[in-house]
């Protein structure tokens, strides 16, 4: 049987500042700034990080079939 998992996030303060903002760049700088690599199905996404977040994501990538993300902005 399949299982359909659900997530959303955001940040305290409401709202994930846009570019213009400043800062939005170091929000995924940890998938790409450690020592052990993580390949994923797309060769161009392949992870770049501690052990600890390798382990997490190899975990999450193995039980994950389809992912599909949405973002939007609300000005």
């Amino acid at each position: 049987m399949t299982k359909v998992t659900t997530g959303a996030t955001m940040s305290l303060d409401g709202y994930i500042a846009d570019a213009s903002h400043g800062g939005f760049e170091h929000l995924f700088l940890w998938y790409g700034n450690g020592d052990v690599e993580t390949p994923t199905a797309n060769p161009d996404m392949t992870f770049r990080t501690s052990a600890a977040s390798a382990e997490h994501i190899r975990a999450l990538t193995e039980r994950t079939g389809a992912l599909v993300s949405a973002g939007g902005c609300s000005t």
